[in-house]
């Protein structure tokens, strides 16, 4: 069974193949196509040359083929937008518009340098589906900080994080990428994880009252009492 697909990206035109034939995929592979192994509805079949698999045909739908196109093409995924902000994932040569700002830790140093972030997006993205994403203003493509999704722990919660550059902060960049960040949770996870959790320092109440307008409920101190924690609607377990 085979059914290609013409998926056009970004005025970038690309070939996908589909199927569920290990050979038909190797050499489509081998001619630079795009592939996808459909497993079939007993979930059965070995197709260990495919990145991406679906269980049937009708999985493969149009927005799952534009990011299988964007993954293998190094394009990044549009997460959200909205009136003033679009959420969408880091690519290489934005490090060089990321600036570093006082109290950034090691991780954030990942963000202005390319070849981090090269390894960040391959990792984090290629692996998770997930991370921080660039927070970009839609009038001008500036990037004004990041907000996305971290591992939380082993109980199947997320970490909401964001932050907003000096510059452009008590503007409402914040909240509107917050918002955007809930609503690709609903619309993709749904009820897969177990919910969202968030962490800030206890002396920042800007913060503390963003997330309890999101919807965030106080769940409890740590270090000392130096950071918060809080849970989206409901209890932690």
């Amino acid at each position: 069974m085979v059914w290609e697909q013409d998926v056009a990206v970004e005025g970038i035109c690309c070939r996908v193949v589909i199927s569920d034939e290990a050979d038909t995929l190797l050499a489509a592979k081998a001619a630079g196509r795009v592939i996808v192994g459909c497993l079939g509805g007993d979930g059965e079949k070995r197709l260990p040359m495919a990145r991406y698999l679906v269980e049937t045909m009708d999985a493969a739908d149009a927005q799952y083929l534009e990011r299988v196109v964007r993954r293998e093409r190094g394009m990044p995924w549009l997460i959200g937008e909205s009136e003033r902000i679009r959420l969408r994932e880091f690519v290489a040569e934005d490090a060089f518009a990321v600036p570093a700002e006082p109290g950034d830790s090691r991780d954030d140093q990942v963000f202005y340098h390319p070849e981090k972030l090269r390894a960040y997006i391959c990792s984090q993205y290629g692996f998770w589906e997930y991370g921080l994403w660039a927070v970009e203003r839609r009038k001008d493509g500036k990037i004004l900080g990041k907000a996305g999704l971290t591992n939380w722990d082993d109980n199947g919660y997320l970490e909401l994080a964001y932050h907003i550059f000096s510059p452009y902060r008590r503007r409402g960049y914040a909240e509107e990428a917050c918002r955007l960040v809930l609503d690709y949770v609903q619309k993709e996870y749904n009820n897969a994880i177990a919910g969202i959790c968030a962490v800030t320092e206890a002396s920042n109440h800007a913060s503390a009252g963003l997330l309890q307008k999101l919807g965030f409920a106080f769940m409890e101190s740590e270090c000392s009492g130096a950071r918060h924690r809080y849970v989206l609607g409901g209890s932690y377990c």
